[in-house]
């Protein structure tokens, strides 16, 4: 992941980056990307760390466990990358996603709020200048528009916790276990290099993908 970010930079001018956008029931408002990399909890809104600490030593002191919220950008994807039909680059970014642990959701752009959206307001218009909105999140019929690809999964609450849980033995008959040694009150909280590593890998395959199906050649669309 590491390698395809920065091979994606030099030669494209990618930069993926991401951050947490929810810790449990708390919704983390983004403030500025220089303050992700300054708190173990990739958030990017420093006002908001001492509630985030607080709950979840809260939620650590009742033996338990919350899930969590990790949007990753891609800023400078060329136009083009990706396929209309069996290779989405959406569907590859989902299928990608949904492999790392715990991952129960994958959003690209507006996701599940698109429910509530009438077509009037989600269709993303374009003007000379650029696109108007980004509720596609950077991909329209499996390709690139040259918008920022905005991702964001949903992990699940680790189900191993310190807490006495009904299961049955090998014998399918009923008992109680609870899970001892150290436990992770929200696996969410070390997600975000990992999901920005799968989106950075999709990405360089379908890089390479359009290189050899199409050489050098230059595109004049422009980036809007």
């Amino acid at each position: 992941g590491a390698i395809a970010k920065k091979w994606l930079k030099q030669r494209y001018g990618v930069e993926i980056r991401g951050y947490m956008s929810q810790l449990g029931e708390i919704s983390i408002p983004f403030q500025s990307w220089d303050a992700v990399n300054e708190n173990p909890f990739f958030s990017p809104n420093r006002d908001i760390l001492p509630e985030l600490e607080a709950y979840l030593d809260n939620i650590r002191n009742e033996r338990d466990s919350v899930g969590a919220r990790i949007s990753v950008v891609a800023q400078g994807v060329p136009v083009g990358w990706g396929e209309p039909v069996y290779d989405r680059l959406d569907a590859e970014i989902a299928y990608a996603m949904m492999s790392i642990n715990a991952v129960k959701g994958v959003e690209i752009g507006a996701g599940f709020a698109s429910i509530a959206q009438r077509g009037s307001v989600h269709s993303d218009e374009m003007m000379p200048e650029g696109f108007v909105t980004n509720h596609a999140g950077g991909l329209l019929g499996g390709i690139s528009t040259g918008q920022d690809i905005e991702v964001h999964i949903a992990l699940k609450p680790t189900s191993s916790i310190p807490q006495e849980r009904r299961s049955i033995d090998k014998q399918g008959n009923a008992v109680t276990m609870q899970t001892t040694g150290r436990h992770d009150p929200c696996v969410g909280v070390r997600a975000t290099p990992i999901a920005e590593a799968m989106l950075a890998l999709v990405l360089i395959d379908h890089a390479l993908r359009h290189r050899a199906q199409c050489a050098d050649v230059v595109c004049n669309t422009p980036k809007i």
